[in-house]
């Protein structure tokens, strides 16, 4: 696993670090850890990452700047911001941001949001077969935006193209993870992460307009605003 620490305080790069490598080790869980201090060292290079630990106030480019920049290079990498700042949140949360830490970070809420974060990883990168024009092709679960049931037929929409599924529409929504996969209709399952606008009775995914059945829009709001606070 390819994690980056970049904070322009060397002493909070150590400390971090160590408890990374403590808990990865722990995990039995190989890792290539970048420590840095200047935001100029990560954005000239062309690191990509699966974890980021990323203070938002330093010299030079700020932390939402590099996120960005990270993001176009594995728009999957994972990202920690460190920071006693509000006003920055709502940037952040454009960027899907995992988790935010203050200074000094407290030990039991890193354990808990590396947790999550493995929790993550192992749900993202499973992969399931669709059908292509009569050939099976992988897609990563992270890559499917939602899936329709037509009567009999299920489309699977992804980043990539809709494809075909065989089985049951049950089936194919008992392997997906239910951790931002929702059944907000009878016929649809959604990624939440690709939610775009969302409102009481509908949700958008791009120009997709999804209506949420009548009997689940209590569950799926709170379920919605949940999934708002863990990130």
């Amino acid at each position: 696993m390819r994690i980056l620490i970049l904070d322009d305080e060397q002493s909070f790069v150590d400390e971090l670090k160590f408890h990374i490598e403590r808990y990865m080790a722990t995990h039995l869980i190989g890792t290539d850890i970048t420590a840095a201090t200047s935001p100029d060292e990560i954005m000239n290079g062309d690191g990509a990452f699966d974890l980021v630990f990323l203070d938002i106030q330093m010299p030079g480019a700020n932390g939402i700047t590099v996120a960005k920049v990270l993001r176009e290079r594995n728009v999957k990498t994972i990202i920690f911001f460190i920071t006693a700042f509000d006003e920055y949140q709502d940037e952040a949360m454009d960027l899907h941001v995992f988790r935010f830490f203050e200074k000094p970070f407290d030990e039991k809420r890193l354990y808990s949001g590396l947790d999550k974060a493995m929790e993550y990883l192992d749900e993202s990168y499973v992969d399931i077969y669709l059908n292509s024009g009569g050939d099976s092709v992988k897609v990563l679960v992270d890559d499917i935006i939602y899936v329709r049931r037509e009567n009999r037929k299920i489309t699977v929409f992804t980043t990539d193209g809709a494809y075909s599924a065989k089985g049951s529409f049950e089936d194919l929504v008992s392997k997906l993870p239910n951790t931002f996969f929702y059944l907000v209709h009878k016929s649809f399952l959604v990624n939440i992460h690709y939610i775009t606008k969302y409102s009481y009775k509908e949700l958008y995914l791009g120009d997709t307009r999804i209506s949420v059945a009548t009997r689940k829009q209590a569950d799926f709001h709170k379920f919605w605003f949940d999934f708002l606070k863990r990130r």
